[in-house]
Order: C-alpha cells, then structure tokens, then sequence
C-alpha cells in the first residue's frame, strides 16, 4: 500500500481510475460505508455524488441528517471499469484503506450500504442478503460490530433509487429508509446529535 492514498498503485484498478475517491465528511458520527466510486465519483473525486449516493443522502436527510453531517467512504477507492463489483484482490488490496477510514472518522454507528459493504464489515450468514437485512431490521438477527461499532446493514441504494421491489412487493426504497432509521437511532442512542 502507497504512503499516498490518492497516488495508490496496490490494485489494477489504478490503471482505469480518473481518480482516488477519497472518504470525506463529518467525523464521530455515521459512517456510511458503500462498495465503489461509480463514474460520477471517480470524475469529481467526491463520494457518493452519484444518483445511488444523492439517493442515500435524501433517505438521511428525511432524518434529520444532512450531507455534512456523516461520513463517507467505500470498500475500494477506486471505480471498477464499468462499475462492475470489485474483484477480491482489490477489495483486499484497499482493506487496510477501510480500517484506516474507520479509525480515522472514528464513527458511533456504520451503515452498510449494500451488500458489498456488509461481506467486509460483517459475518453474513448463508441466506439472501435482502432477508438477512430484513431479519437485522426486526430484530431477529443481532446487530453486528466492526472494530466496537455497531453497523446496520441495509440494501445497495441503486435498487432504491430505481424504486424496485423485493418479490413480496416491499419497496427496496422502504427497506433502505428502515435501516437508515436504525442506525441514526442507534447513532442517537450513542450520545451523537442526530440533526443538525
């Protein structure tokens, strides 16, 4: 790994990113955690600027939570081609980047946002991601830690910005909007101002 994060050549990713995007955003609060930048953010070097990333800052934001409020960051720094999934040896490659994040911003509560962001921050159980989501909501799963913070999983926000829905017909939009609304409240709870 670089001593420089926006000059890293540890993965093939670098030969096809504009840019290293970079985690931003208030410290000591939520830290939201995503899988990659997409084209939006690997021109403008910001994260989650993109339509999936303005749809999770309006979902926070009906909670009071305003983009300046949290944090983000990804699970690899830098766009895949193509926006495919990050491959192994780059999620690999970028993971000390993810511990550093996280010890850096020193968050209450992590959202994770997509299951990407979950397979690094958690132990998924063998089942449909959306169910294991589902079931953390409820309550029948326990809510998991990473390095001591409590992190809420919840679905990847492009299905909730295409406005799909789950074979029983709930909304992904509404599933997303429950899981945002735990980990504030579980961010509240922490002693952390929710609202501005």
């Amino acid at each position: 790994m670089s001593a420089d994060p926006a000059r890293c050549t540890a993965c093939r990713l670098c030969e096809t990113r504009t840019q290293v995007v970079l985690p931003d955003g208030a410290a000591g609060g939520l830290l939201a955690v995503g899988e990659a930048p997409g084209r939006d953010e690997d021109l403008q070097g910001v994260g989650f600027v993109g339509r999936a990333g303005r749809t999770l800052d309006g979902v926070l934001l009906e909670l009071g939570l305003h983009r300046a409020d949290y944090a983000r960051t990804n699970v690899v720094r830098c766009r895949p081609p193509e926006n495919r999934k990050p491959r192994r040896d780059e999620v690999q490659a970028c993971s000390g980047w993810l511990q550093g994040a996280v010890n850096a911003l020193q968050p209450r509560v992590i959202l994770a946002v997509g299951q990407s962001a979950a397979e690094q921050l958690l132990t998924l159980p063998r089942q449909p991601y959306l169910e294991f989501v589902v079931a953390t909501l409820q309550g029948s799963e326990p809510l998991q830690r990473y390095g001591g913070v409590s992190v809420v999983p919840m679905p990847h926000t492009s299905p909730l910005a295409w406005n799909r829905r789950r074979a029983d017909g709930t909304a992904l939009r509404d599933i997303g909007a429950r899981a945002a609304a735990q980990a504030v409240s579980v961010l509240a709870a922490a002693g952390a101002p929710a609202r501005r």
